[in-house]
């Protein structure tokens, strides 16, 4: 993203109001989550925009839009959908597979897919958020129903509470198990596998949320419901603020004393909120927070201990003979970076039929053209966030599929 900038510093926004818009993606605007003052803009190496930072007003202005009933929505043309979403900043709720990119504005879908089971690590459930606005949730399902004629594929958990009514153009699917069961790539494999031919569109259920309460009431809702979890969190708890948040002001007082990681996002494919980055991410629906390690956690050889309180995904530690026992992870690697060894942990916690140690292998080698045969534009930075997990050579995967998904789109 390359941002031309449509506010400085200092000056007084209100909700809604275009921030800036993407040059690399023309017409896709980013509008404030908050009516106030930008208090600052600030900007990394080669001057990267990092984040736009808002004091809130008290009395919070909102820039104004259409507003329909259900009933309405049905003579609205789906190009008047669209311009509200762009306009909005609602648009930026859509993402591509493959690259996970905002799609352009003029751009329309294979299928769309929305998830309402999220088996992240200490996640909130979907099926109580939406329960509590289930109307908008509906309306805003109905909203993209009206913005393109493609399927839309709603997955949920096994004996779902939410009744939705499906159709020739929505179409509902059940998944179960563990994570990543949850996860729309996932999904998206068993249903309809992304291809530079087949391009499908992913939305979060808040983000449906949202659209479903802009089209209603014609203002933008920014709300988020989030779950503040984690070993170091004193009581884990579900709790309600905006898309943008300050991750520093949300665990304020929560949290057990020590140099602790708030991590924005799933702890296995979250990203640390610290300095600049100290905010809720835009498709983030969770805070999770684990210790820092000290020089105590660290031990010398500790592969030759017996290890009932170490985890491993291999039967090393005497802990493989408690299965259903509960860990209380730090933000510690457990060793150095060393060669990949496909011993077979790969292929258990990614449930794609892919060659995974192959795939990983040329991600890590950077051969894009393997990583295209071999299935990896389907692929987002948390699909493989379990490999990096378990992974014994220590690799993040994920920023290496970035990677190479950036050197793929650039050169074909």
């Amino acid at each position: 993203m390359k941002p031309t900038m449509l506010v400085e510093e200092g000056d007084i926004v209100k909700l809604g109001q275009p921030l800036f818009e993407d040059k690399k993606n023309p017409g896709v605007l980013f509008t404030s989550p908050a009516g106030g003052k930008v208090e600052s803009i600030n900007r990394g190496e080669r001057r990267i925009l990092q984040s736009i930072v808002i004091e809130i007003g008290r009395e919070e202005e909102a820039i104004e839009f259409n507003k329909y009933s259900y009933e309405e929505l049905d003579s609205v043309s789906s190009e008047e959908i669209r311009a509200q979403l762009i306009s909005s900043g609602m648009w930026t709720s859509f993402r591509t597979r493959p690259y996970s990119k905002i799609p352009a504005i003029d751009s329309k879908p294979s299928n769309i897919f929305v998830s309402i089971l999220d088996t992240n690590p200490l996640s909130p459930n979907p099926e109580t958020i939406i329960d509590l606005d289930r109307d908008s949730f509906l309306l805003g399902l109905h909203v993209i129903k009206n913005l393109i004629t493609c399927p839309i594929h709603v997955c949920s958990g096994e004996n779902s509470s939410i009744e939705i009514q499906s159709d020739d153009r929505i179409i509902l699917h059940e998944f179960s198990g563990p994570h990543p069961a949850g996860l729309v790539g996932t999904q998206m494999h068993y249903i309809s596998p992304a291809s530079p031919s087949n391009v499908n569109w992913t939305i979060g259920y808040q983000d449906i949320i949202s659209i479903g309460k802009l089209f209603n009431t014609g203002k933008l809702d920014v709300q988020r419901i989030v779950s503040l979890a984690g070993p170091q969190v004193n009581k884990p708890s579900y709790v309600k603020t905006r898309v943008g948040a300050c991750t520093d002001e949300l665990t304020a007082g929560e949290l057990t004393p020590r140099e602790n990681r708030i991590i924005s996002g799933s702890v296995i494919s979250g990203r640390e909120a610290i300095g600049p980055h100290a905010y809720l991410g835009r498709y983030h629906n969770q805070i999770s927070v684990v210790a820092e390690p000290n020089s105590k956690d660290r031990e010398f050889m500790n592969w030759l201990t017996p290890g009932s309180r170490k985890f491993s995904k291999i039967p090393l530690f005497l802990s493989s003979l408690f299965p259903k026992k509960i860990f209380k992870f730090k933000a510690l690697m457990n060793g150095s970076d060393r060669p990949i060894v496909p011993i077979g942990v790969y292929e258990e916690v990614l449930p794609f039929n892919i060659l995974a140690a192959m795939l990983l292998r040329n991600i890590v080698l950077m051969d894009t053209e393997k990583i295209q045969a071999l299935g990896g534009l389907e692929l987002d930075e948390e699909d493989l966030s379990l490999c990096s997990f378990v992974c014994p050579g220590k690799y993040d995967f994920g920023s290496l599929l970035r990677a190479g998904l950036t050197k793929i789109e650039v050169e074909g």
